[in-house]
């Protein structure tokens, strides 16, 4: 039996601004996370992107979404709607923790608008970066699946709108939905090969060329603008990445924008060659 969600609360602008842009169904707010767009003819439909463009009519329901996360696109709107009415819905503020490394909770995260941070600690409180998640991501099953403890932390990177489940409506969902326990076990993958890939890197190649990989991997998974990273993390986020110190990832910057391989521009950077950050 599903239950009703409570009606929630008049969703407010995270960000405080109420900036403006045009875009090719009409005039609408710019703002971090994914997108609805309402097309002049009166009809609308939702694009996900790393921006969100936010039309004045667009209620709390329709933001509170989850249409967008992997593999609810092989699901009718319908059973989208039951789902989202057993999450938890929530926003977080820029550098607010979800969650920490060795908690006992066990409920999965979407990732609806905003970007997280997933890192570790090691024994000497050294903060250890593992990857950022932006829209449409999910986060948490590991716990939710084994029951042990959390083996990361959780922080939101900006404004964020997440929406949470319990471990044992999560199973059941996957156990009813196979489009969606197809995705689950893709995303587990898919980790996997990450971790490994860092595991290789960190072992055999040198810190110049852990850097160079880093840089490529992050240049390449921007949809929106590849090759380019925005926003650009700190020299110290990358060093905690590739296991190096701060000094040498401000070093080899400084070397690869005199070659010309890659660029500043604002918060972001530009990555002009990246077959050669790929070579080493």
């Amino acid at each position: 039996m599903v239950k009703h969600a409570e009606q929630p609360e008049v969703l407010q602008d995270p960000l405080g601004t109420n900036r403006r842009s045009r875009y090719p169904f009409g005039d609408v707010d710019r703002r971090r996370g994914p997108v609805l767009v309402s097309e002049t003819r009166g009809e609308s439909r939702f694009v996900a992107e790393r921006e969100v463009f936010w039309t004045p009519q667009m209620t709390d329901e329709e933001a509170r979404t989850l249409r967008w996360i992997e593999g609810f696109s092989e699901l009718s709107a319908l059973d989208t709607r039951r789902i989202g009415a057993e999450c938890h819905w929530r926003w977080y503020k820029p550098r607010q923790r979800i969650l920490s490394q060795d908690d006992r909770t066990t409920d999965v995260f979407f990732v609806v608008q905003g970007k997280i941070r997933i890192t570790n600690y090691s024994e000497t409180g050294k903060e250890i970066s593992f990857r950022d998640l932006g829209v449409g991501e999910i986060f948490g099953e590991l716990a939710a699946i084994d029951g042990l403890p959390r083996s990361a932390s959780a922080l939101a990177l900006s404004d964020a709108l997440l929406a949470s489940i319990s471990a044992n409506k999560y199973l059941e969902i996957l156990q009813g939905y196979p489009a969606l326990s197809i995705a689950c076990l893709k995303r587990l993958s898919r980790l996997i090969r990450q971790l490994s890939d860092r595991i290789v890197q960190t072992a055999t190649m040198p810190v110049r060329d852990r850097i160079h990989a880093e840089l490529a991997r992050m240049a390449l998974q921007n949809a929106k603008a590849e090759g380019t990273i925005d926003p650009m993390p700190t020299h110290s986020e990358i060093a905690s990445r590739v296991s190096t110190h701060r000094e040498a990832v401000t070093r080899e910057l400084l070397k690869l924008e005199k070659e010309g391989v890659v660029s500043r521009r604002g918060r972001s950077l530009v990555v002009l060659n990246i077959e050669m950050l790929r070579k080493g």
